[in-house]
């Protein structure tokens, strides 16, 4: 008698690339960070907003400390804007990027960068054009008192002359009203690059 013999059923499964591999092991992108802006950030504002007081509130007869006061003010204020902008640049890079294409952009930030209106445009740009043209139409926006782009400019280089030995005509005048579109520009990179936000939404032009 013969036996019917049945081949075993064969199940090919090819073992498959976990696509766990592809992405990144911690959780990044869009989701709502706890904390924004980080300490760092809100310190150097608060520190900006201290000084302006200061020299809002000082003796007009002391024009020797009110002409120094104005000078630090200068260059506090434009280094707020540039230690902003790396900041929240480095820190949105980390948490929206892969750790290795992170890596490789944080490595060209913070390269001591000035903060000219030009320069501010064209740094954002390199994240995204739709960026820069936003970042334009708030520099130079006339709807109120101030022109931001000329303030930004003229604080800029006021910082320059001072560092140069110069700036002896710097008020307390022309210092708080540059101390303040300094925060006014800090305020736009800050709501700018918050790491939870939509990238591709129009950020509100209120500092």
């Amino acid at each position: 008698m013969r036996m019917r013999s049945s081949s075993p059923q064969r199940h090919d499964r090819r073992p498959t690339r976990s696509s766990s591999c592809l992405v990144s092991k911690k959780p990044r992108g869009r989701s709502r960070v706890s904390s924004w802006p980080p300490a760092t950030v809100r310190s150097r504002k608060q520190d900006l907003h201290d000084l302006a007081e200061m020299l809002q509130t000082i003796d007009p007869k002391s024009s020797e400390l009110r002409v120094a006061l104005s000078r630090y003010t200068v260059v506090r204020a434009t280094g707020y804007v540039e230690a902003v902008r790396d900041d929240v640049a480095d820190l949105f890079v980390t948490r929206v990027a892969l750790d290795l294409v992170s890596n490789r952009l944080r490595s060209g930030l913070r390269s001591g960068q000035g903060v000219r209106p030009q320069q501010l445009i064209d740094f954002v740009q390199s994240f995204h054009r739709d960026w820069a043209a936003e970042l334009t139409d708030f520099l130079d926006d006339d709807s109120g008192s101030r022109n931001r782009r000329s303030d930004l400019g003229a604080l800029v280089n006021a910082r320059r002359k001072i560092a140069h030995g110069d700036g002896d005509t710097v008020g307390p005048t022309d210092a708080l009203r540059w101390a303040t579109t300094a925060q006014e520009v800090g305020g736009w990179l800050i709501r700018r690059f918050d790491p939870g936000r939509d990238f591709y939404s129009r950020v509100s032009s209120s500092p």
